[in-house]
Formats: structure tokens, sequence, C-alpha cells
């Protein structure tokens, strides 16, 4: 079977057997892998540093029918506050939960790849709750599952002033368009959500947010999941625990 080598973030970890590990791996050159890794539970295992979540690591595998297998796995980068704070990890873990549940595997996405870098370096020093919902909107937005927040997602209207928006009928609507779930969509809120898709991730880039226009994109944005999936994100579920 052929190998080959791959850099990686470590997106999923979860154990098997008495001693090995099924990892998801999200790659420049390959996108979204599933992978075993022999024995990397074990002390001793050179796989045992690499394969942490949100590492990012140059690994080498090879090709399964089922899942690749992880032979090496060399640490690039760890991002500390992600493996130590919980509020950055439980952030986090829905970011990686996001991309394992809307990428197709193996298809490479190297933009995403790049701005997956970019946000997990931005939970070391932002707000780990804003620095999620930024990220949630703009992934989205590779998926092919986005809405429309600036146009009538019915007639294509430019929106001005105060709209409505409703998932099923593909986001954002013009009064003349209002469907029977609708709910109000504010002028300030889709000014807001402009400046999430527009938001560039540099070090010294500013993400002020108010508390009104938080709460309501983290509604718009779990709404829009729960009516995509049918059921809630499991590291949503968790984060709504610790309160």
């Amino acid at each position: 079977m052929a190998r080959y080598t791959a850099s990686a973030l470590v997106l999923g970890v979860h154990n098997w057997g008495d001693a090995d590990k099924i990892v998801t791996l999200f790659t420049r050159e390959r996108g979204l892998i599933r992978a075993a890794a022999f024995g990397a539970r074990r002390p001793k295992s050179p796989l045992a540093a690499g394969l942490q979540m949100f590492n990012e690591i140059e690994a080498e595998l090879t090709e399964g029918q089922r899942l690749d297998t992880v032979r090496t796995a060399s640490l690039l980068h760890h991002p500390k506050k992600l493996s130590e704070d919980l509020a950055a990890m439980s952030y986090g873990s829905f970011v990686a939960e996001l991309v394992r549940e809307f990428l197709p595997e193996k298809q490479p996405e190297p933009a995403i790849y790049t701005l997956l870098g970019k946000v997990f370096a931005a939970f070391e020093t932002r707000n780990a709750r804003i620095v999620a919902l930024m990220a949630a909107y703009q992934l989205m937005e590779h998926t092919g599952l986005q809405l429309s927040y600036e146009r009538c997602a019915h007639c294509g209207k430019l929106l001005e002033g105060d709209a409505f928006f409703s998932e099923q009928a593909g986001g954002a609507l013009c009064a003349e368009d209002r469907a029977a779930d609708a709910v109000p969509y504010p002028a300030q809120l889709r000014e807001f959500l402009a400046r999430i898709f527009a938001y560039d991730w540099r070090p010294n880039a500013s993400s002020t947010v108010t508390r009104d226009n938080l709460l309501a994109a983290e509604q718009m944005l779990i709404g829009y999941l729960l009516w995509l999936l049918g059921h809630p994100l499991k590291s949503l579920v968790f984060i709504h625990q610790l309160g």
C-alpha cells in the first residue's frame, strides 16, 4: 500500500482496543483523513506526543481501504492554551467537530487548513467564545451549506435596515418575502456578521463584540446547525454544561 507524507492538524482522538487510537487528521494535502495509530497509547510510543488534540504534525501514513495508518508523527506545534485551559479546549473542540461533521473526507482544502491554523493560534490569546463563533461562521461558508446574510434569499435584493431570517428559506429575507417561520433580523446583527466574514485573523485585528450581537449570532448559528443535523453537537452540549 502507498505511503505518503502530510502536514496535519489533529481534530479527533479516540481510544481503540487496548493500546491503539483512531485519529481524525485535517491535512493540507488530502483534507480530512481518519487513521489508525497502533500502539499510540503505550507510554513509550513515538506516536504518543504528536497525536494529541489540536497539535500540528508532520505525519507519514499508509493508505488503507477503510482507515489509513499513521506510521510516524513529528510534532510541529503544540498549542499550550488549547491543551490546558478548559474554556479554550471546549470551544476548540466545537470548531474541530464542525470540520468533522461538514467537510468530506479526502478532499484537499488548503484554504481551510490555513484558516484552522490561524484560528487555533487565536485561541492562545483571545476570548475563546468569540474565536469559536467567528471561526464557525467562516468555516460554514466553505461547506456549500452557507446561508444568505446580506441579500434576500428569495429575490436577491441587497438588504437595508431591519429584515427577517429563516434557515429553511435560505437565510435573510426582505419584508416582501418574509416566510411564516421567519424571525427578526436586525440591521446591527447583519453588520456584525459582515465583520465576522471579513475578519482576517491578523494578530492585531480587532474583534470587539457587544453582548447582544454575540448572543444573537450564537443563537442563529446553533439554530441552523440543529436544523441541519437534527441533533446538537456534542461539544455544544458540553459547553452548555460548563455554563
